[in-house]
């Protein structure tokens, strides 16, 4: 009598287990093989489109952009979302500098490009609404937001070892023009070039403008700068391929994209 009693108690224990452990998997918003429960739509709000995931608007689309309407727009990162959150977690989205402009991409996807009218539009810079809009739609799946810090700007550019990071840019030229370089050029304040303390000479650096998206690839061939804070000194015609001369000194990506030698 009690040994089938014992293995009657004994199926119901692994059938409650086993019950339990698909209930935390269908109910668990975000996962390592991709996201499995999420609902994404396109909504008109007037003369703009949200983009609503799981209930909360994670962007808008108000402005064109590339000869594709707000409405197009729209329905291409529901699309391209719903692609990548079939293989990906909320751990991969992430801004980037994709393809000359900063955007927001779920691993090697492209989701969005955070253009400069829309970042005109929300008051900010392209760089600050790629991180928006990339934390929205990571708090949409429940997961954590990315820091203002920082380290998590992704470029698919870069060379190895190196990557991106967001740093203060100034320009110097003036006197310092036709002076001899570090790497024993004479300077020419109309060349792109730029002045790095420990990158290589000749390595090919793209700079952009975190405001306004602005892009300009230089040259390395000097030392600097040496002011605490400063990450790149820019020649004076590359300052103004990114509007920098104005300012004199503003955050910017710094992308190595080919390696000294």
């Amino acid at each position: 009598m009690m040994i089938p009693l014992l293995r009657q108690v004994a199926r119901v224990c692994v059938w409650l287990v086993l019950l339990i452990l698909i209930t935390i998997t269908r109910t668990s918003p975000v996962e390592s093989g991709g996201v499995h429960s999420y609902d994404i739509v396109c909504r008109n709000r007037q003369d703009a489109w949200d983009v609503l995931l799981n209930g909360h608007v994670v962007l808008r689309m108000r402005c064109p952009n590339g000869g594709i309407s707000p409405a197009e727009r729209a329905d291409l990162v529901v699309a391209r979302l719903r692609d990548a959150l079939e293989t990906v977690c909320y751990e991969d989205i992430k801004p980037a500098v994709a393809m000359g402009y900063f955007a927001v991409v779920v691993g090697d996807r492209h989701i969005v490009t955070a253009d400069a009218r829309h970042a005109k539009a929300n008051n900010s810079s392209c760089y600050t609404l790629a991180l928006r809009w990339a934390n929205n739609i990571r708090l949409a799946l429940g997961g954590s937001p990315l820091s203002n810090s920082n380290g998590h700007l992704i470029s698919f550019d870069a060379v190895h070892p190196y990557g991106v990071s967001v740093g203060a840019a100034s320009w110097y030229g003036g006197r310092w023009h036709g002076r001899l370089t570090a790497n024993g050029e004479i300077y020419d304040e109309m060349s792109l070039t730029a002045a790095h303390r420990t990158l290589p000479f000749g390595s090919l650096v793209r700079i952009t403008n975190l405001l306004c998206g602005k892009q300009v690839v230089v040259r390395i061939n000097n030392r600097g700068p040496y002011i605490a804070g400063r990450e790149i000194d820019l020649s004076k015609a590359a300052a103004e391929a990114i509007d920098l001369i104005g300012p004199g000194v503003m955050d910017v990506a710094v992308e190595v994209i080919g390696s000294g030698g």
